[in-house]
């Protein structure tokens, strides 16, 4: 079995009042996974799906957003991974 590694290398920025959604990859180890965040925080308003690694939800304020996010698999004993990524959130454009 290979080593479970985060491949998702960054994240693309988002805009305050827009939907967003975006899908952490993985590779190696034993699906299924297990997503969460292991320190830091991600936006207000946003969260993730433990099974699928969606990052998902609708910005309500700018900033840039820094958080470890880790993966468990299903082997036994578990293996995990982590990786320190970031959202930027933007604001809207000017009418």
């Amino acid at each position: 079995v290979d080593p479970l590694s985060i491949t998702t290398a960054s994240l693309p920025d988002g805009t305050v009042g827009a939907a967003y959604s975006q899908t952490l990859q993985a590779s190696g180890g034993t699906t299924p996974y297990v997503w969460g965040i292991s320190s830091g925080a991600l936006p207000d308003g946003f969260t993730i799906d433990v099974s699928t690694g969606v990052i998902s939800g609708t910005p309500t304020a700018e900033g840039t957003f820094s958080f470890t996010v880790e993966v468990k698999d299903s082997s036994n004993p578990k293996l995990s991974a982590s990786k320190s990524l970031s959202i930027v959130i933007v604001a809207p454009p000017a009418p």
